[in-house]
């Protein structure tokens, strides 16, 4: 599910690229300039830009040549790494990794020094910064064009790729920035230099590579705030004890905007007045929510959002916050969620076969799962159904916060569980103990033909997982089927 990097006209001659980077110019033609940056050899076209990026298992460096012959005008190389090619300017530079970051900081700068009224908002949590960014992206929409990030482009080469790709016709550039590694965020914040700086929540997914503990994960997404330009906001879930504590981090002669769910007291939020509040939400079922959103200094707003489910509206709110913030003023809410399209991989409700699936394979972690399961609990349907696969990465909790889901899994009315191996048969064990069919498939391809002979129709099925898993196979298997099932059979053979 790895999002394509989409073509760019940021433009750097030799020089120019050797200034930003902290690298040297090798050798340039007078005048030449590239136009066009990518790390990808064969998206090279005549006049741009090669960056051989060097990771754990690939070298850039090896298609250097590739990119020559495909007509690039630049590459940026290790230092000693200079092609012998004479028809090509080059720059060396320490780590090619961040010379791509430094290269899109620099067109960053351009961007925003061509228009006084351009605005970042950069968006981070443990769950729902998708879904949050994809609403900001809207709202922001009614006000002026906005380039937002797509897909999963979310790490230290996805977001220069994001930043590469604005242009002057853009007012905002809405970022997501995720983390797997220490640091990660800390080096987004500052090469993005949010105006806004949104952290949804705070809970342990990825929490396995930055320590494994809440408090690892919390100081390493209040980085984001850390990072906020002067005059900015840090936009601050209030109902999260964790993400309040980091906007102690925001800096000097920037503020903090608040927003909360309908538990949040009205008007408080450790001291300060709770800036964007869910006032109502009424479910229409998979049709989403009716809403009722307060907001400082105007009256509510009332929309409906197209998104089923709770965390979902939460997820707007946050995002209204943010975009009033970059708007500096109110954004036609109700009118950016009729226009809004669906979100692939996060909550998207599919229909086939005459059943519903509710696709929300993109990514799992704890507080992800319990808000899907939650968001199923509401659907109506003849059966609930729910395939569920791994949460990785979470560290030393995986075991246990697979095995506590199976009540949650219960609580949510699901009739038909099938897990997708691993960890996951932690959530089967659980969900069978309180009652629940429950059938451990070996892997999310087993579990795919487990589910399609077994869902009948009518049934609602809520898909999730964590990416690596491949739950996308089941969502397939589903909508892809000639026939659902008209009996309950028992489950194909290996299935555990």
């Amino acid at each position: 599910m790895a999002t394509p990097i989409a073509p760019n006209r940021a433009s750097f001659d030799a020089a120019a690229v050797a200034h930003a980077t902290g690298g040297r110019v090798v050798r340039a033609k007078a005048g030449r300039v590239a136009t066009g940056f990518t790390t990808d050899s064969q998206a090279v076209v005549a006049g741009s830009a090669f960056v051989a990026l060097r990771g754990e298992t690939h070298d850039g460096h090896g298609f250097v040549g590739a990119a020559v012959v495909a007509g690039a005008a630049l590459v940026v190389v290790e230092r000693g790494r200079a092609p012998d090619e004479t028809s090509v300017d080059v720059v060396e530079v320490e780590d090619t990794l961040a010379a791509w970051g430094a290269i899109a900081q620099a067109h960053l700068a351009a961007w925003r020094s061509g228009r006084p009224d351009a605005r970042v908002v950069a968006i981070t949590g443990s769950a729902g910064k998708t879904t949050t960014k994809e609403l900001c992206a809207a709202l922001l929409r009614t006000v002026g064009p906005v380039h937002a990030t797509a897909g999963n482009l979310n790490n230290r080469v996805g977001v220069p790729a994001v930043l590469l790709q604005l242009d002057a016709g853009h007012r905002f550039a809405v970022v997501e920035v995720g983390m797997s590694v220490p640091g990660e965020i800390a080096a987004l914040a500052a090469l993005v230099a949010p105006d806004v700086a949104v952290v949804t929540n705070v809970g342990l997914a990825h929490a396995g590579g930055v320590g494994g503990r809440l408090e690892d994960v919390a100081r390493e997404k209040g980085a984001l705030f850390a990072g906020l330009r002067a005059g900015g906001v840090a936009v601050a879930n209030a109902d999260d004890a964790a993400v309040m504590g980091e906007t102690r981090r925001v800096p000097a002669g920037t503020r903090v905007a608040t927003f909360g769910g309908r538990s949040s007291t009205p008007g408080r939020a450790g001291g300060d007045a709770v800036a964007y509040r869910l006032a109502s939400r009424e479910p229409l079922g998979l049709d989403g929510s009716r809403l009722t959103v307060d907001r400082p200094g105007g009256e509510p707003v009332s929309l409906v959002l197209p998104i089923p489910g709770e965390a979902a509206a939460i997820d707007l709110v946050a995002a209204l916050a943010a975009a009033e913030a970059a708007a500096a003023g109110p954004v036609d809410a109700a009118g950016a969620m009729r226009a809004l399209g669906p979100i692939a991989g996060r909550m998207h409700v599919r229909r086939g076969h005459g059943i519903t699936v509710l696709d929300d394979a993109y990514n799992a972690n704890p507080g992800s799962m319990r808000a899907a399961l939650g968001t199923l609990a509401e659907c109506p349907g003849s059966r609930r159904v729910a395939v569920l696969g791994e949460m990785r990465e979470l560290g030393p909790a995986g075991p246990r916060e697979h095995a506590v889901l199976g009540d949650a899994v219960a609580d949510a009315g699901v009739s038909l569980l099938v897990s997708c191996g691993g960890m996951a048969d932690a959530i089967a064990d659980a969900a069978r103990a309180r009652g629940v069919d429950a059938v451990k498939a070996h892997d999310a391809a087993e579990a795919a033909r487990v589910v399609a002979g077994r869902v009948l129709p009518g049934d609602v099925v809520l898909v999730k997982a964590s990416r690596s898993v491949g739950a996308e196979r089941v969502v397939a298997a589903l909508l892809d089927s000639p026939e659902i099932a008209r009996d309950a059979p028992a489950p194909l053979e290996g299935a555990r």
